[in-house]
C-alpha cells in the first residue's frame, strides 16, 4: 500500500526554513537526514549536517515527542540511517500498540524451540520489553549502548517471529500499516534489513 503521511504539523516556518525543508517537509531528505542525526549521530551525514538544525529539531523532539519527525523517515532506504531508524520505530510501537498480539507470536516462538529441544535458542531471543525499552533510548535521543548490536538483537527478534506469523500488521486501516509492515513476509524482510545496516554500522556506512 502506499498511505501517503501527514505533514508534522509542529514545525513551525522557522524550524522549516533552518532545515531547507520543502513544502512537504514529510518527503524531504534533508529533513530525514537531520532528524536521524539529531538523535543519532553518526557518519558523513552527521559532519555535514548544520549543528543549528539538529539542536532545533532535539529540541522539537524533547517538547512534542519523536512521532512529529519520524513520518520524515517514512521514504528513506532500508540502508540509510533515517531508513533504519523507520523500521525500528515501527518495531517500538508494534512492541507498545500490540502488547498482547506480540506476547502471544514470542510466546508461540518459545514453545516451538523448547518443543524442538532448542532450549538454549529460545533463552537467547531478545524480550518485546528489552527491544522496546533500547529503541525507546534511541528515539529519544538519548542512546549511549552499541547501535550495532541492537539492530541484530532486533533482527533476531524480527525474524524468529517472522518464521512463526510472517504478516506484521493484517489491515490498512491500521495505524502502523505502511509499505513495510504491509509487504509479503514483512517480518522476515525488516529482519533481513536490520541484519545489513548492522554490517553497515560495522563497517562505518550506516549514515
Amino acid at each position: 500500500m502506499n498511505r501517503k503521511p501527514r505533514r508534522p504539523a509542529q514545525l513551525d516556518d522557522a524550524q522549516i526554513e533552518a532545515i531547507e525543508g520543502e513544502a512537504d517537509v514529510a518527503y524531504n531528505s534533508e529533513l530525514a537526514h537531520t532528524s536521524a542525526q539529531a538523535l543519532l549521530p553518526m557518519g558523513r551525514h552527521f559532519r555535514e549536517t548544520d549543528r543549528d538544525a539538529v539542536a532545533r529539531v532535539q529540541a522539537l523532539v524533547d517538547s512534542e515527542g519523536v512521532d512529529v519527525v519520524a513520518e520524515s523517515w517514512v521514504r528513506s532506504p532500508e540502508d540509510s540511517l533515517p531508513g533504519i531508524l523507520w523500521r525500528g520505530y515501527l518495531l517500538r510501537e508494534w512492541i507498545r500498540r500490540e502488547s498482547d498480539d506480540v506476547a502471544r507470536r514470542f510466546e508461540a516462538v518459545v514453545t516451538a524451540l523448547r518443543g524442538r529441544g532448542d532450549a538454549g535458542e529460545a533463552n537467547s531471543i531478545p524480550k518485546p520489553g528489552a527491544i522496546r525499552q533500547e529503541w525507546d533510548l534511541v528515539l529519544a535521543g538519548a542512546y549511549e549502548g552499541d547501535f550495532a548490536a541492537l539492530l541484530e538483537s532486533s533482527a533476531t527478534f524480527a525474524r524468529h517471529l517472522g518464521e512463526i506469523e510472517a504478516v506484521w500488521i493484517e489491515a490498512d486501516t491500521h495505524p502502523l500499516a505502511t509499505e513495510v509492515t504491509r509487504r509479503d513476509s514483512a517480518l522476515l524482510a525488516t529482519a533481513r534489513e536490520f541484519f545489513v545496516a548492522a554490517t553497515l554500522v560495522e563497517q562505518g556506512r550506516l549514515e
